[in-house]
């Protein structure tokens, strides 16, 4: 593995380097929950991490990247949950339980607001490194949505995902910059979800 590490894969790294990378991603994970994403410092983050901060730059090339590592990171707990539920017989149709997903994710950010503004200010970041990031949380998502609309022919779940995941995003925006209130967040989200999957029963 070279020096910097920001570019190989997580399960290319030894015991020991996954532990500190995931030393870094918690520690901003802690720092967000308790002040926000806006002001968060690298320094900072080594400082909770007990992570050299010239060590903490060769895991993430940037602010941003970090930020967006993090966001990752408490984005698949979430999806890590649903994959497990779905082992489990369920006999909920497709639309109850697309949008048991989709409200699970707004819900969760309404639990913790500080990430909801997290994934804005990642979602905005020109960083390419936090775009690769984006990348891998839109196929995580893509994932999880293919398995809850398991049976239903591509012309209607792929633009059925589109149309959900969009309007979850504008929802997260909107209410995350006060424009919105969660009651209607969810409401718009939950009238999208039914409109697009209508016609699966």
């Amino acid at each position: 593995m070279s020096q910097d590490f920001f570019r190989a894969p997580i399960t290319s790294m030894t015991p020991n380097q996954r532990a500190r990378r995931e030393r870094l991603t918690g520690a901003v994970i802690a720092i967000v929950s308790e002040t926000g994403p806006e002001n968060l410092q690298m320094r900072e983050v080594a400082e909770r991490s007990g992570v050299a901060l010239g060590t903490a730059y060769r895991y993430f090339a940037s602010k941003e990247h970090l930020l967006a590592a993090a966001w990752a990171d408490w984005h698949g707990r979430l999806t890590e949950k649903v994959m497990a539920d779905l082992a489990r017989p369920d006999r909920r149709q497709i639309t109850e339980r697309v949008l048991d997903f989709a409200l699970r994710q707004m819900r969760a950010f309404q639990h913790n607001p500080n990430f909801a503004r997290l994934a804005v200010q990642v979602e905005a970041s020109s960083d390419p490194y936090a775009s690769e990031t984006l990348v891998q949380i839109g196929e995580e998502n893509q994932r999880v949505m293919e398995a809850l609309m398991s049976g239903l022919p591509p012309e209607i779940a792929r633009p059925a995902r589109i149309a959900i995941s969009s309007t979850l995003g504008a929802g997260l925006i909107s209410w995350s910059t006060g424009r919105a209130t969660i009651m209607d967040t969810l409401r718009n989200l939950e009238d999208v979800v039914r409109l697009v999957l209508r016609e699966t029963g």
